[in-house]
């Protein structure tokens, strides 16, 4: 039974096109099973008709959509990665202002964002790199609003995590110039980030990480001891350590959970039910056998 159960949320988990059949087969044929297998079909639809509801505004093609404006600019394709950031803007303006779909707040940070990149990306005064970084800025934040887990921006873990660790070598060594162009560089790659970031994170935490950078970004910064320079940006670099802690905490679903947890209960539930039935019955059975015996 235990066995038998385990497969079952297994099915129930990863659908496939024939999984009802599965469950109906399964389960058996009884009224009672299948009054069990509706109620697992009710849960699950509880939880897809939010992702069903999201499909109907496109948002998996607007992510398209923003990945091929990067690679044609990376190509160096501009008049063609612009012509793509208008269609996303015909596109995104379709989709409701709403909390189900998208605050006001997210919409306002995905429209400045694209609008960036629309200003750069046929400007000639802009250098390649840094055309291809606005874009890059704009293709993350369009994952982040598509992604619920692993959103690509979190890949940027290492390139920004290594600088920083330059940054305070450069501390260390008393070498200012290196230092100014690390943390220049820093920022450069926190920037890309920060549409996503303020995304998929809470404005504590963000609000927390601009003050550890404005405090860096001070002149009164150089004047302090090293000793409290190198305090201040551990501090700062255990919070950065956090935003990206925070992402990877996300992975395991907890509505995912919650199905299986749920789903797993009903059957178990069920198999319980059917099981203490089958008792009952062979029990009544055996005293029916033994009245007949002792009658004869």
């Amino acid at each position: 039974m235990i066995n038998k159960s385990s497969n079952l949320i297994k099915k129930v988990v990863y659908p496939c096109p024939n999984y009802h059949t599965f469950l109906i087969e399964a389960l058996g044929g009884t009224r009672m099973k299948k009054i069990i297998f509706a109620l697992i079909l009710g849960i699950l639809v509880i939880h897809i008709k939010p992702a069903f509801a999201e499909e109907n505004y496109d948002w998996e093609s607007l992510n398209e959509i923003s990945d091929t404006a990067l690679q044609l600019a990376k190509q160096e394709r501009f008049s063609e990665s612009a012509q793509l950031l208008s269609y996303f803007a015909v596109k995104f303006e379709e989709i409701p202002i709403d909390r189900n779909f998208i605050s006001l707040d997210d919409y306002r940070t995905i429209t400045s964002t694209y609008k960036n990149a629309q200003e750069v990306v046929l400007n000639n005064q802009i250098t390649i790199e840094e055309k291809v970084r606005t874009l890059t800025k704009f293709r993350l934040v369009v994952d982040a609003m598509v992604s619920e887990h692993q959103p690509l921006w979190g890949a940027m873990e290492s390139s920004i995590m290594a600088t920083f660790s330059q940054m305070k070598s450069d501390i260390q060594e008393g070498d200012k110039q290196s230092f100014q162009h690390d943390f220049n560089e820093f920022l450069a790659l926190y920037e890309v980030i920060y549409p996503s970031i303020q995304v998929d994170l809470d404005n504590e935490r963000i609000k927390r990480m601009d003050v550890h950078i404005s405090v860096v970004e001070d002149k009164l910064f150089e004047d302090i001891p090293v000793t409290s320079r190198t305090k201040q940006l551990d501090v700062m670099e255990e919070e950065l350590k956090a935003i990206f802690e925070r992402i990877k905490e996300d992975e395991a679903d907890p509505s995912l959970l919650w199905v299986m947890i749920s789903t797993g209960s009903v059957i178990l539930l069920a198999l319980s039910y059917s099981g203490w039935k089958k008792y009952l019955g062979e029990k009544e059975k055996k005293k029916e056998t033994k009245r007949e015996t002792e009658k004869e």
